[in-house]
């Protein structure tokens, strides 16, 4: 029989699973831990977070992030369920006209995108979590809840599924572009001075076209070119709204 063996100082040995805790670690959760992650997503891309990264910034170990939330994937896709739970609680409610509502919605996902630079970066470049998320038993799914709301909005103009489908695409490839524009600063605004001065050194008789136009697209905003696009693809669903129904008479 084995003699049973004392920790020095009388301390009783813990038993594996959660980690020591102390008073700073008491209001540690899964929640708090993906929160504090869209909150570094303000200027910190999704990709660049990780466990160590998360545990520095909240000034506790790995292995409490581990035990609360799991790896590195756990990490990225709670982040993300938590972006798109604020975002699908802050879409506007369906008032019933078609056009409004789509025009609404993309301005308020435009708006979290630009908010939460990080995620625009991630969703750009990585194709994990974009929609279905990793949840425990009982957990929500928002990026779920998220796209059934987006696609309800568009599927109002009353097209098939196949139009609703590329439309919702089309919507959603054009909110990422110009919020990703907007927060690496890609826009031509950001560039007005450099791009006159190198105008200067072309000549307008050899390339007029280019003098015509390079001042206005110089000046051009994230804002003006996000809602310019957005009112191109809103007359697109609705010239297939009218080429449909023109369709439908011309069975009858």
């Amino acid at each position: 029989m084995h003699a049973k063996l004392n920790r020095p100082g009388g301390r009783k040995r813990r038993n594996p699973g959660r980690p020591a805790a102390n008073a700073q670690h008491a209001a540690l959760s899964k929640e708090s831990i993906v929160a504090k992650g869209l909150e570094l997503c303000r200027g910190v891309a999704l990709q660049e977070l990780s466990v160590v990264r998360m545990a520095r910034e909240l000034g506790v170990t790995p292995a409490l992030i581990h035990y609360y939330l799991g790896g590195r994937e756990a990490l990225t896709s709670g982040v993300m369920n938590c972006y798109y739970r604020e975002l699908a609680e802050a879409l506007p409610q369906p008032s019933g006209d078609w056009q409004a509502d789509v025009a609404a919605v993309m301005r308020v996902i435009y708006d979290k995108q630009v908010k939460y630079a990080g995620i625009a970066a991630y969703v750009m470049t990585h194709n994990r979590y974009r929609l279905f998320q990793e949840v425990a038993p009982g957990e929500t799914d928002y990026g779920v809840v998220y796209f059934d709301r987006l696609s309800g909005r568009v599927r109002q103009a009353g097209l098939n599924a196949s139009s609703t489908a590329m439309f919702v695409h089309l919507l959603l490839q054009h909110v990422l572009a110009s919020a990703y524009q907007q927060t690496s600063r890609q826009l031509p605004g950001e560039h007005h001075a450099f791009l006159l001065s190198r105008l200067e050194h072309v000549d307008a008789r050899e390339r007029p076209d280019l003098h015509f136009v390079l001042e206005a697209f110089s000046s051009l905003d994230g804002g003006a070119a996000f809602e310019a696009g957005l009112a191109l693809l809103l007359d697109g669903i609705a010239a297939a709204r009218t080429t449909r129904r023109e369709k439908r008479t011309r069975r009858l």
